[in-house]
């Protein structure tokens, strides 16, 4: 396998606000102008560490149109994802991956859903919600049509989010910086922990820590958040341009880079190259999701040509 130049930081530790500079990112997909097309392909993955393997992609959306944003149930039978059909409309779509069959989960013209994910009980969606005014915050979405709920009011605007434990919640916020909030059930309040932050959060398997992007100036660091003690640890050094990762374990991790996926495990020195999908027409691969017993990864790239 061929390894990159890439090396770790490990153990350097970043203070809320330590980075530099970055101008504002786009937040979620709007509506309007249309969001470019993207596809969701599925890789089987076998074995683990070294011996992690990825086989040949399939397309499972296959359409023109934005379809983005994957996130496996808790069973992994399904994937969740955002699309935007005809109307123009971005909702929430469950793929079950027996039947090979989409079905709308989320209805709600004139408002739009992204970033789904399911809750720990997998009885609700959580996702981000543009609203009536293009207000955007984080609901919870129950799956039996029972009462929504906005979990942090005044925390806006939320592009993404994740739940290192099952009771706190790491969120992106939009702004000049962007910033990392960190927030506990039932309290309907967030605080600013970090800046200069990616979209990619994710809790950790098996750990009660989150992962984060840390931008700003390069090179982007992947980093290791502890939402108790408040300290951020350096992994490893991202490829350039690359900020979209997901956890096989809570040792292993992917990246994808043009039409490659990386895999970086914890006591490598960088990342070695897992898969080249140049020859199934993928290109710039983007994010990524694993199933949770990790024989499965989503993965967003551009159109086949």
């Amino acid at each position: 396998m061929l390894r990159s130049i890439l090396h770790t930081g490990c153990g350097a530790v970043l203070l809320a606000g330590a980075a530099g500079p970055l101008a504002a990112q786009p937040g979620v997909p709007r509506t309007s102008p249309p969001a470019p097309s993207s596809e969701i392909f599925l890789v089987p993955l076998t074995g683990r560490g070294a011996a992690l393997a990825a086989g040949a992609p399939r397309n499972i959306t296959n359409r023109d149109g934005y379809d983005n944003q994957p996130a496996f149930s808790h069973d992994g039978r399904a994937l969740f994802y955002t699309s935007t059909r005809d109307d123009a409309q971005a909702d929430i779509y469950r793929f079950d991956i027996a039947s090979g069959r989409s079905v709308r989960v989320t209805r709600t013209a004139p408002e739009s859903e992204y970033s789904a994910a399911p809750t720990p009980d997998g009885r609700a969606l959580l996702v981000i919600r543009v609203e009536r005014d293009s207000t955007q915050r984080l609901w919870r979405v129950p799956l039996d049509g029972s009462a929504e709920q906005v979990l942090f009011p005044e925390t806006r605007p939320v592009g993404y989010f994740a739940q290192p434990t099952d009771s706190t919640w790491v969120l992106f916020v939009l702004g000049t910086p962007v910033t990392l909030h960190l927030g506990a059930k039932g309290t309907g309040r967030t605080e600013v922990v970090a800046r200069n932050i990616g979209r990619s959060l994710h809790r950790i398997p098996g750990t009660s820590l989150a992962s984060v992007v840390q931008k700003g100036t390069p090179p982007w660091q992947l980093m290791e958040f502890d939402p108790v003690a408040r300290t951020f640890t350096a992994l490893v050094t991202l490829p350039p341009g690359s900020e979209d990762v997901a956890w096989i374990d809570g040792r292993t991790v992917l990246v994808g880079s043009g039409s490659r996926l990386w895999r970086w495990t914890r006591g490598d020195r960088g990342w070695t190259a897992l898969a080249d999908y140049a020859g199934s027409g993928l290109g710039h691969i983007t994010r990524l999701a694993v199933s949770p017993d990790g024989s499965l990864l989503a993965l967003v790239a551009d159109p086949p040509k």
